[in-house]
């Protein structure tokens, strides 16, 4: 097989270094005269450097690079940290590999030197590229055709391969713009920088630094484009401009800009996921398929794990032609970089945050990842901690894509495939991509397209001592019948009153009562208690307005689970009425993520997983301590609350919060029904056509009527 690759960067050369390693022969085009990066530091987490390591690589990457002690996130401004993630030998442990620091160049030519002469042809530019049934060729601009069995467009963001199999696209431009410089270590005597990323946020801008060599230091300073006003970004950069952008930053930032002497400016540009990389003998690879802003460091590093998968897919053993093995390799590697893109993005949208009350929101976010992942494993870990050699040899179904579930998941059930399938494609990379707004809009146009609240339902907006609630009736409800005051789910950063009224209108018929849905104010904005005071105030509307407490149920699914068991602890102690039970579906109930199906069933359930769990909850308390039981009522002391009736999934993330919540409630002697469903989904109620949501409203109806029987009797 012979295998002709596009473009020289570190994409291409990698994927030539694998597929000869493999036994194919590869030739590597390169319209560049010689292979001479532009001087800038680029990071090779673990991730890359295991495949680096198996090249053959990592013992000349460690002789010229460097290995970062950790990451410290630090105030512009200020100087304060705001977040540490350890690095060095303990992550090393951690990942399997060493995290490296080095110039572009130095890896340029650490490539360049595995490969024998004659590999890599400069010099040379593409004018066309072809194909048949049996063979691909490149047309060169000098006349010349080159045939191979297949062609590799590794030719970066502006990819003639990509153009000519897809036509002209347009970049996106992130509206930032980024100054990269170097300086010599002789000229940072004196600054406290140690070997690690010595990084620094402030309104729209950030630095991001480290050493590069020994005797090299590296900066990548990025600001708002409408601050550098000039005809052309890729140009020579006018350091009084930049100094200019950072004039108010801490002492260190400014001594360290005073050193640089030059610097080159560029814009963000990066490319949105596509849903094809491949046309029959012609594939993509690196930046020509998935280009990506740099604020998760794995431009470099997915491109290598393309290049690493490439060469496994074209020689793994069985009877598979050319063509079906480049699309066994696009459907391996496009929903990872598309994960990986969209994340990137939504790192640089958390970076860049100028609203003081945003800046706010992103620093508590980061102290409250510090107390749940001080290890930075939920943050870092779908990239460092990902072994492409070991994902190489799994089916092409076990990767995990935007909604970091396995692709190839299947359920038992044609329904619950339904739910599956509704949960998994509910985020797309856009909505990932811009953060929590992303996201909130795309939970609520989940569930409010597909289960929009019927036409006939009255529905009333209320207050309840201030607190905004939707308000719901069973057609025959009584006047004296029972009331659910319901919390909606989402992680307390997603969800809306609106958007779960079809679900509270089926709660009202299923008890043959009301449903109040409450519009409790969401994280990062509003962080702990403001959620629970909320809940409070409202339930103390609801005695305020003349409903007795043996009339009220406690509701919630997911976050709103455990706002509700939270809530029972908050009224226990303000020496309120108790309610007359409490409803929790798949409660949140450990916010410290320490349950073990949080880590086990991570990539089965594409409604949550461990590390949008971490984010949205480290969101939530932020500053505070997650084992607060008004927090995480699973730490509390549950004793003398009322009946709870409590249901989950086996094989969801969160089971076991609700498994523990179940026992620890019944060794504190409360009255605890526990049924859990099998071949579902999380928060399966919120789906009217599973056959499993229909029957344990049908339990909840009965189970009501016992439990405010029995409240309206003084017992329990």
């Amino acid at each position: 097989m012979r295998v002709i690759i596009v473009g020289a960067g570190i994409g291409g050369l990698s994927a030539a270094i694998a597929l000869r390693q493999h036994g194919i022969d590869a030739l590597v085009l390169e319209q560049a005269a010689e292979l001479s990066e532009i001087g800038a530091g680029i990071q090779i987490a673990s991730n890359g450097s295991l495949i680096l390591r198996e090249l053959g690589l990592e013992a000349a990457l460690a002789a010229v690079g460097t290995q970062p002690d950790g990451y410290d996130y630090r105030d512009l401004s200020t100087g304060r940290q705001l977040y540490y993630a350890p690095l060095g030998s303990e992550a090393a442990a951690r990942y399997g590999a060493p995290m490296y620091n080095v110039h572009r160049a130095d890896l340029i030519g650490i490539l360049e030197r595995a490969l024998p002469a004659g590999v890599v042809r400069l010099g040379v530019k593409v004018a066309g590229i072809g194909q048949d049934e049996d063979r691909a060729w490149v047309d060169l601009a000098n006349g010349e055709r080159v045939e191979a069995d297949l062609i590799v467009g590794a030719d970066g963001i502006h990819s003639v391969v990509r153009t000519a199999l897809r036509g002209p696209e347009k970049t996106q431009f992130s509206n930032i713009l980024m100054w990269r410089s170097l300086i010599p270590a002789h000229k940072l005597q004196g600054l406290h920088l140690p070997v690690r990323g010595n990084n620094w946020f402030g309104p729209g801008r950030t630095v991001i630094s480290y050493w590069v060599r020994p005797d090299l230091y590296s900066i990548l300073a990025s600001v708002p484009a409408t601050e550098v006003q000039r005809e052309s970004w890729t140009d020579s950069g006018d350091i009084a401009e930049l100094q200019r952008s950072f004039s108010g930053s801490e002492p260190t930032v400014r001594k360290l800009f005073e050193q640089i002497e030059t610097s080159f400016i560029t814009g963000m540009y990066y490319r949105d996921p596509i849903d094809q990389w491949t046309t029959g003998r012609i594939t993509l690879l690196g930046d020509a398929a998935h280009a990506m802003v740099p604020f998760l460091a794995q431009g470099a590093c997915q491109s290598i794990e393309d290049a690493w998968t490439l060469a496994v897919t074209l020689t793994r053993p069985g009877g598979a032609g050319v063509v079906e093995r480049l699309q066994e390799y696009e459907s391996r590697r496009r929903p990872r970089t598309t994960r990986v893109q969209a994340g990137a993005r939504a790192v640089v949208k958390m970076a860049h945050e100028s609203d003081p009350a945003r800046i706010l929101a992103r620093d508590g976010r980061w102290s409250g990842m510090a107390r749940i992942d001080p290890l930075a494993e939920t943050s870092w870990g779908f990239v460092w901690g990902h072994n492409e050699m070991e994902a190489a040899k799994l089916p092409p179904g076990e990767v995990l894509g935007v909604a970091a579930a396995r692709e190839g998941k299947r359920m038992q059930r044609p329904e619950s495939q339904r739910a599956f399938d509704l949960w998994k494609g509910t985020f797309k990379p856009e909505d990932v991509a811009r953060g929590h707004d992303g996201m909130r809009e795309a939970y609520d146009r989940m569930l409010l397209t597909h289960f929009p609240v019927p036409a006939h339902v009255p529905v009333h907006e209320v207050e309840l001592l201030g607190v905004p609630a939707l308000c719901v009736t069973a057609p025959s409800s009584a006047l004296t019948g029972p009331v659910v005051l319901h919390f909606h789910g989402g992680a307390y950063v997603l969800g809306s009153a609106r958007s779960s009224l079809e679900y509270a209108h089926r709660l009202a018929a299923a008890v043959n009562g009301t449903c109040y849905t409450v519009e409790y104010r969401l994280a990062p904005e509003h962080p702990y208690p403001a959620a629970i005071d909320d809940a409070l105030q409202a339930y103390r509307g609801l005695l305020a307005s003349g409903v007795p407490a043996q009339r009220i149920l406690l509701s919630g699914e997911s976050s709103g689970g455990g706002l509700a068991v939270a809530l029972a602890i908050a009224i226990r102690g303000a020496k309120l009425p108790a309610p007359a039970g409490i409803f929790a579906v798949c409660p949140f109930t450990d916010l410290t993520l320490s349950g073990p199906s949080v880590q086990a069933h991570s990539g089965e359930d594409p409604a949550a997983h461990r590390d949008s769990l971490s984010l949205l909850a480290a969101s939530y308390f932020q500053g505070h301590e997650p084992t607060d039981p008004l927090v995480s009522p699973l730490h509390g002391d549950l004793r003398g609350l009322p009946p709870m009736f409590l249901t989950a999934t086996h094989g969801e993330v969160l089971l076991s919060d609700t498994t523990r919540l179940a026992q620890h409630a019944q060794d504190c002697g409360v009255n605890i029904s526990l049924h859990l469903v099998e071949d579902s989904v999380h928060v399966f109620t919120l789906f009217p056509f599973l056959p499993e949501a229909q029957q344990i409203l049908a339990e909840l109806g009965t189970w009501s009527r016992t439990q405010l029987a029995a409240a309206a009797k003084g017992g329990r």
